[in-house]
């Protein structure tokens, strides 16, 4: 690790002071690791930026003469009362879009049967109607062409949800991976 990224790290992790504090604390490390003859081994005396970030943090704490400003204090009693609700909050949130997903595709899954079952029927229909073509005619061809026409529109809403099926399908798999995206994006900063 370089000098410059060390000082990067450090910044990074004690961010969360005033600015005023922050630029003295990174200048007082960055003379430090100038004048040093051998830079790394400064490094290694001193720690790694995170040990020297929470020396920091904890002297800036401890001083007398330094009070955290009200958004500070804000922010820590927020989240001390926060964690309880926060998980729970997020559990339920996940089960609602989870249920959400579950009922689009089950909706998509039960019409895809239905028209599977009106193509199905409509193709019996034109059996029946063979099996009886020696009966009367009026029979045979309602029976035909009903059962051609149900079997159209049975075929016809198959092909129909299967192509709803995917868009709806790749859609999700997009909308769940942007999730995970920002998810994994915000973990990393």
């Amino acid at each position: 690790m370089t000098p410059e990224q060390y000082i990067q790290e450090l910044r990074r992790a004690i961010r969360s002071l005033p600015p005023k504090d922050e630029d003295e604390a990174v200048a007082y490390y960055q003379e430090y690791l100038g004048d040093a003859d051998d830079p790394a081994a400064a490094m290694a005396a001193l720690g790694t930026p995170k040990e020297v970030a929470a020396e920091i943090l904890a002297n800036y704490v401890g001083r007398q003469e330094t009070r955290p400003g009200i958004g500070v204090l804000w922010g820590v009693v927020l989240g001390i009362l926060a964690a309880p609700i926060a998980a729970p909050l997020a559990i339920a949130a996940f089960s609602v879009v989870l249920a959400l997903v579950i009922t689009v595709l089950s909706v998509v899954f039960s019409l895809l049967a239905t028209t599977i079952g009106l193509a199905i029927g409509g193709i019996g229909m034109v059996v029946m109607g063979i099996l009886v073509i020696g009966q009367d005619a009026a029979t045979v061809a309602w029976l035909i062409g009903g059962g051609l026409v149900v079997a159209a529109l049975g075929l016809l809403g198959t092909f129909g949800m299967i192509v709803a099926g995917r868009a709806i399908v790749t859609t999700l798999a997009r909308w769940a991976a942007s999730i995970i995206a920002r998810f994994r994006k915000g973990k990393q900063s």
